[in-house]
């Protein structure tokens, strides 16, 4: 809990004391607590119903489960596919996003970004073996 928030008891008691008959200056005086405080309190109650605190909105995800899908579909079924490639087709159904989102995205389902080992190049050793 923030600590700029009252305690749900003190909450509680705001709306006591409104159900009361006391005013909002009468009622910020008792529990020495500002009087738009108290106001905003009994406004939250009159519209929800309750003291508790709800959930607050945050930011919406760039991705759509239906775009993430697809791209989750896309890595697994080509496992050779690039960020860039993957990115190109998200702009071509609308969504345009940053490589690192599509890669936070196949992170999230295990699938992470493999390169084949290098074959070592050949000596000077391995040419004169394969001549003879």
């Amino acid at each position: 809990m923030k600590s700029k928030e009252h305690t749900r008891q003190v909450r509680d008691k705001v709306i006591e004391k409104f159900k009361a008959g006391l005013g909002y200056k009468k009622i910020s005086q008792a529990l020495n607590i500002p009087r738009s405080t108290v106001q905003a309190i009994i406004q939250k109650w009159k519209e929800y119903g309750t003291t508790i605190n709800l959930p607050r909105q945050g930011r919406p995800p760039k991705l759509t489960g239906r775009t993430r899908r697809a791209l989750i579909r896309n890595a697994a079924k080509r496992p050779m596919v690039t960020l860039d490639e993957l990115q190109r087709s998200t702009a071509q159904v609308g969504e345009s996003v940053h490589r690192t989102t599509i890669s936070r995205a196949l992170h999230k389902v295990g699938l992470y970004g493999r390169v084949a080992r290098r074959k070592p190049l050949l000596t000077g050793n391995h040419k004169k073996s394969r001549l003879q």
